[in-house]
């Protein structure tokens, strides 16, 4: 079973890897991923048991666990964010003015004559000590946060803002203490060395860090709020024959709806009355306005834009396809890069190092010029280090980019998925249904000779009109009327055809694989008729009774608009496109010319487009494959990403890695671009964190002093807290994502 818990006290990437490795060792835990941008984990686990195991395990690590209902799930800790801004607002005018006094003699700001460091030393050293002390206290979960992770062994960023501005405390409080035991003149000199200031600015500015981050975080989540916002809180549902409003959550599979201009769309049904439009732009980024009638499907959270309509609901509340959408973009995000490795490598001893870094500088400088230089660089290196940088650098990114993706109407299940897309080379179509419209019609029936064309149409209406294959469809469909003949057995056999049974007389209905290859019919006595469909791109299907030859019905498909234009796209991109079908090969050849695909293959069953898709992503590096019905299934399962049309099958969906909800090519395209813009993005966040660490870290420890370049530790604190900030932003960019 995989359960969200709720983690509370992480404050960088060290945390979450702490927190994810306590829970690892609890028995029964099968997989774990902690996410430091939501403040969740989701476990999968054995048995119910487990979970109060967990919570017990993320307890003693020094934090807080508790699980989420499904459904209700923490999209961000917005908790601290009023009491957070009130804090920094009380921090910064404490600061301030302690700033100001500490280093206003410096450069020429005036300070009131009974607080000058000169004639009034006591009094410049005290206003100072209480401003500092006072802005500690106000930010003492830094020190009691920081404090109980040293003490566990798991030090954070609260332990390196601790100890830089702890260290800052103490110097200035021994420091006072000795002015007031030397006194005199030495108590001026002294009170030039007391680095309150630094102490107090490290916390002040962090915490504004901290703020900014916050804020772009939950800016990252805006997606998921917008989606989950679609939802109405009241439905308008028929009782009795009289319209009566009750709450959303109210409903149940089978009320019948009402829904007027203006109103979202409740729950996933189907009109039952009623004429009008609607706006499926949230959900599928399809601007025009769709027209309904009876028959036709709503889901969630679209809007009437015009009309009446009544639909009964079939799917509600957890179950409803704005709900698995809201889903799959909670898993995306909580799921892990492949790209992140090295950063949680990086996180996994990062703090401990930076304390040795800090340490052994400390040292270096003691030697070489006194305690002032080596107080100051080693708490600049506790203060500059940033491991939220490494941790927010590929989770941003994910979340800011599926919640994207999901209002461009492209759906994708994970991190990896996300990632590989920015890699692809190949792109593997299925025709029928995905470049086609899949809205088959049959354009020739053909009987053999000597066949009666009733016989045919019985025999084919007898078969098809079973199966919810589209070609199946149409060819029922253009029959509707004929003779059904009664079945005793009746199968699909997959990328082949069917099979039935009446009287004790076999039936087949099927592609040429089927009746001429296993069922060795000779087909030579249609071959003109089979020319003549093939010729204006349409598929052949026979039927036989018995062993005899019954004829041909061709069964045609019109392209999409879009499907050149999407093929020339990839082709722009440096991708390869290629179309697998079962469909004749001389039939493939007419629509890869009409389309521009140079590459096709055709006759294939699902086993050999699964194989199709493993040779050509071997020969090509990363390959996306898109399809929609069940005999893509398996080539959906065998691509590094395959990508499902919203309008495909269940089984289709549930075997792919992104779904494109508006069942469009140009979907596909879409899908690549955000995934080399992620990738992109991921690629700029991971060098800048690592980059940031690797140039200040060396700068705060004084390595380029001789040169002039150095870090006051108001400076790094300041440095450290742009960090995170400028990953997080750099993030958001992909909100502009077109």
């Amino acid at each position: 079973m995989k359960r969200e818990f709720r983690v509370t006290g992480m404050s960088c990437a060290s945390c979450a890897l702490h927190v994810e490795n306590a829970v690892r060792g609890v028995e029964g835990v099968l997989s774990v991923v902690v996410s430091l941008l939501t403040d969740g984990m989701t476990v999968e686990f054995e048995s119910p048991a487990t979970e109060d195991r967990i919570v017990a395990a993320v307890t003693r690590a020094g934090y807080g666990a508790s699980p989420v209902e499904p459904g209700k799930e923490p999209i961000f800790d917005d908790a601290p964010r009023s009491s957070g801004g009130i804090r920094l607002l009380v921090s910064a005018l404490l600061t301030l003015p302690l700033f100001w006094l500490a280093m206003g003699h410096m450069i020429g700001l005036p300070i009131p004559p009974f607080l000058s460091p000169h004639d009034h030393p006591f009094a410049f050293m005290t206003v100072q000590m209480v401003l500092a002390y006072a802005v500690a206290v106000i930010n003492s979960r830094f020190f009691t946060g920081g404090f109980l992770a040293l003490i566990r062994r798991a030090p954070n960023m609260d332990s390196l803002v601790m100890l830089g501005s702890g260290a800052s405390l103490l110097h200035g409080t021994v420091t006072f203490i000795l002015a007031l035991v030397g006194g005199g003149e030495r108590a001026v000199g002294y009170s030039m060395a007391l680095y309150f200031d630094a102490a107090a600015m490290i916390l002040t500015l962090v915490s504004l860090g901290k703020l900014l981050e916050g804020r772009a975080k939950r800016k990252t989540t805006a997606a998921i709020r917008a989606l989950t916002a679609l939802s109405p809180d009241t439905a308008t549902v028929l009782r009795d024959g009289q319209p009566t409003v009750i709450p959303t959550e109210e409903l149940a599979a089978g009320d019948v709806v009402i829904l007027r201009t203006g109103d979202r769309v409740p729950a996933d049904g189907e009109v039952v009355s009623g004429n009008g439009c609607c706006d499926e732009s949230s959900l599928t980024g399809e601007s025009r306005p769709i027209d309904k009638a009876p028959g036709d499907k709503l889901a969630t959270g679209c809007l009437v834009s015009d009309g009446y309509l009544e639909m009964r609901a079939e799917k509600v509340g957890l179950d409803t396809s704005l709900a698995a959408t809201v889903r799959m973009i909670r898993e995306a995000a909580a799921s892990r890069a492949p790209i992140a490795r090295l950063a949680d490598k990086v996180s996994g001893i990062f703090v401990p190092a930076v304390l040795g870094i800090a340490l052994i500088s400390a040292l270096v400088w003691l030697f070489v010029s006194g305690p002032a230089d080596a107080f100051l660089h080693g708490v600049s290196v506790l203060v500059v280090s940033c491991p939220c940088a490494l941790g927010l650098a590929t989770p941003t990114a994910i979340m800011t980019a599926t919640g994207r993706g999901a209002e461009r109407g492209v759906l994708v299940k994970s991190a990896e998925a996300l990632e590989t897309l920015g890699r692809i080379r190949t792109v593997a179509l299925d025709k029928t249904g995905t470049l086609t419209r899949g809205e088959m019609k049959v354009i020739r029936v053909s009987p053999a000779p000597g066949i009666e064309p009733e016989r045919l149409s019985a025999v084919a209406y007898a078969l098809e009109s079973r199966s919810t294959h589209p070609i199946a469809r149409a060819v029922a469909v253009s029959l509707a009327g004929e003779t059904d003949l009664e079945l005793s057995a009746y199968s699909v056999l997959p990328g082949k055809g069917v099979y039935g049974k009446t009287n004790g007389t076999h039936l087949f209905g099927g592609n040429a694989a089927l009746l001429e290859g296993d069922l060795e019919l000779d087909l030579s006595p249609l071959r003109d008729e089979t020319d003549a469909i093939l010729d204006i791109g349409g598929t052949p299907v026979y039927f036989s009774e018995g062993e005899t030859l019954l004829g041909v019905i061709g069964v045609g498909d019109a392209l999409r608009e879009e499907s050149a234009d999407a093929v020339a796209k990839m082709k722009e991109m440096g991708i390869t496109p290629v179309m697998l079908t079962g469909d004749h090969p001389r039939a493939a050849a007419g629509i890869a010319a009409k389309l521009g695909i140079d590459r096709y293959e055709a006759g294939l069953l699902p086993d050999g487009k699964a194989d199709a898709v493993k040779r050509l992503s071997d020969e090509n590096g990363p390959l996306l494959m898109v399809g929609d019905g069940i005999n893509d299934a398996p080539a959906l399962t065998a691509a590094d990403v395959g990508a499902a049309i919203g309008a495909g099958t269940d089984v289709a969906v549930v075997s792919a890695d992104v779904v494109l909800r508006s069942s469009s090519p140009s979907d596909a395209v879409t899908a690549l671009r955000l995934g080399r813009a992620t990738l992109r993005n991921m690629k700029e966040n991971l060098f800048w964190a690592l980059f940031y660490n690797a140039i200040c870290i060396p700068v705060a420890a004084g390595v380029f002093s001789p040169l002039g370049v150095t870090l006051a530790p108001w400076m790094a604190a300041l440095a450290m807290s742009f960090s995170s900030v400028f990953v997080v932003t750099n993030a958001l960019r992909l909100r502009l994502f077109r």
